[in-house]
């Protein structure tokens, strides 16, 4: 579809329709992003659920504080500031599985830039998403 709203909505009714089918119970949806702000403006990596989702709240907050854990392991100097927050984001409101939105980099800021262009960044962001779905996982497995 050639309107924005029409292409998530075809988006969700797909994720949707996947999770209907699926028959494990664990079941997630991430929604990776790169924003578009000033050259000046570089990111830290932001973490969005939707308002009323307990779970996704959990989850976003576990997402930040792996990816806290691995900043001070890899980069103890430079520190994280990367938050939590719900946002009333139609992926996050309307499919079905938690959502969770990772807002990754700035791509007008040089520094973020090295985030998404460098192969060995991009997958260590990759890893510690890893690592954070399965801490999340273990989590909910203990709690059912």
């Amino acid at each position: 579809p050639l309107g924005q709203v029409a292409r998530l909505k075809q988006r969700t009714d797909k994720i949707n329709s996947l999770n209907r089918t699926a028959k494990e119970k664990y079941k997630r949806s991430l929604f990776v992003h790169l924003d578009s702000r000033s050259q000046k403006h570089q990111l830290d990596v932001f973490f969005y659920h939707a308002e009323n989702s307990v779970a996704g709240k959990k989850l976003a907050n576990t997402m930040r504080s792996t990816f806290e854990d691995q900043y001070k392991k890899h980069q103890p100097n430079r520190g994280f500031t990367g938050t939590v927050g719900s946002r009333g984001l139609y992926m996050l409101e309307k499919t079905a599985p938690i959502a969770l939105f990772a807002e990754l980099a700035n791509m007008q800021n040089t520094f973020d830039q090295r985030r998404f262009l460098d192969p060995d960044n991009r997958q260590a962001l990759a890893n510690w998403i890893c690592l954070c779905f399965i801490k999340d996982y273990e989590i909910w497995k203990a709690g059912k």
